[in-house]
Formats: C-alpha cells, structure tokens, sequence
C-alpha cells in the first residue's frame, strides 16, 4: 500500500474516571492485563513522591502493568497547576500512543479532567469513557474509613503511613498551606488540634485507639464528601451528548 493510501490508526482511548476510593485502579488494572495496554495516572496529588501513602500512590505499582504518573515531584516542588497537569497528561499518553494502539487513563482529578474534558475535540483520540458510581453511601464511608486505617497504620511495617508523611512534611512552615489542602492530612490535623497533639511528634506519640479510630473515621467521611462532589461533576462532563464532547461513551 503507497504511503498516500495507507490508513493512519486512531489511538484509542479509554478513560476510567470516578470519585475515590471505589476502585479505579484496580479497573484499569484488570483491563491492563487482559490488553497489554499502559496505564496512565490522571491525579495530581500521585505526582508527589513524598505523599504517597496519603494519595494511595503507594502499592499501585502492579506486577505486569505498565503504570505511568504525570510526574515524580515533592510538596517542596510547590503545587502542580490543573494546566500543567493536563498537559503532562496529554503528552503522555501521546507518547506512549507511539507504541500503542490503546492506552488506559485512571483519574479522579476534577480540575485536571474538566480541562482534559474541554481539550477532546482538539485531540482526534478514539476515545471511550466508563464512569465509576459511589455505592451507598453507608458502604463507602466504612470502605474509606478501612482505607484510611490502613493509611495510618500500613501492614508493611517499612512503608511510610501517612502520620509519618505529614510529620515530616509539617516542619516547613512554607509547605504546611499545601500539606493542610490535602484529604487526609486536613482531618487528621483537625484532630490533632482537637486533642492537643502536635503535628510535629504525631508519628512518634502513643495515640489511643480512640484516637486513632477518629483520625480514620473523619479522613473516611472527609474523603466521601470529595467522592461525592466527584461523582457529580463527572456526570456533568462526561454523561453529555457524545457529539458535545467528540467522544463516544461506555456504559460502566
């Protein structure tokens, strides 16, 4: 076939968004191994190395799966902007779209979708969409608090938790804007100044169980007020006519 005949493939791909905590990863996970195809991240707290735990970036990196972030960045590298998260998005997957027919893009980020959402037209991808729900919501929030616990207090005993991460992090005045922004972090430091405890030592200090156990519940019911702002906001971009958006959608 002459180089002026030869049909030109459309990269195809396939977006698995939804709020968290309800199983993102594990989605494009399964699809990964039953497609071969690479898994890109689109959130923009997983850039952060250094909070891994707390953005449940620790543990993703699945046998078998070809995973990609949008970055290797620390809290002291100062935010990443929607913009610039976007941007990042789109060369990746345009990138791996070299050596792929199909890639797989995770996410829960609403400002970085919203403008990878607006961006679509402009980019010619085949692209699909599966929305993940929220179950009931009595459901979500033990599932997160059970998330959360295991954030606080990792099985693994070499992995940070996220006590530690946010000790660590809280000993630079200039980070602690940003480190107090973040879900998790934000409730346990609600915490600590409910019971007097200081950020400083949190990792450190023999916390009750009492304690512990409000730490876990309210990062829990923090992070199912989030999922359910994301929950509405992905139905409004994404659950449009598919000519709107210049995508086709799949049912989840």
């Amino acid at each position: 076939m002459s180089g002026n005949n030869r049909i030109v493939q459309r990269l195809r791909v396939h977006l698995i968004a939804g709020p968290t905590g309800v199983g993102k990863s594990a989605t494009a996970t399964e699809l990964a191994r039953a497609t071969g195809a690479p898994v890109v991240v689109a959130d923009r707290l997983q850039c952060f190395t250094d909070i891994a735990t707390t953005s449940a970036r620790a543990g993703a990196e699945d046998p078998g799966v070809e995973r990609h972030w949008l970055g290797d960045r620390t809290v002291a590298d100062g935010d990443l902007s929607a913009a610039e998260a976007t941007d990042a998005l789109v060369k990746t997957v345009q990138r791996l779209g070299m050596d792929h027919s199909f890639v797989i893009v995770e996410g829960g980020s609403i400002s970085l979708l919203r403008l990878f959402a607006a961006r679509l037209p402009e980019l010619g991808w085949e692209l699909t969409v599966q929305l993940l729900a929220i179950p009931p919501i009595g459901e979500y929030v033990a599932a997160l608090t059970r998330r959360a616990r295991t954030m606080l207090a990792p099985s693994v005993s070499t992995d940070r938790s996220l006590l530690d991460e946010l000790a660590t992090l809280w000993q630079d005045p200039g980070q602690r804007y940003f480190v107090a922004s973040v879900n998790g972090f934000e409730a346990v430091l609600e915490c600590c100044a409910k019971y007097s405890i200081d950020v400083h030592t949190v990792h450190r200090k023999e916390i009750s169980s009492h304690v512990m156990e409000r730490f876990a519940s309210l990062i829990g019911e923090r992070h199912a007020e989030h999922g359910v702002l994301q929950h509405r906001v992905f139905a409004e971009i994404f659950e449009k006519d598919p000519a709107d958006l210049a995508i086709l959608r799949s049912a989840a």
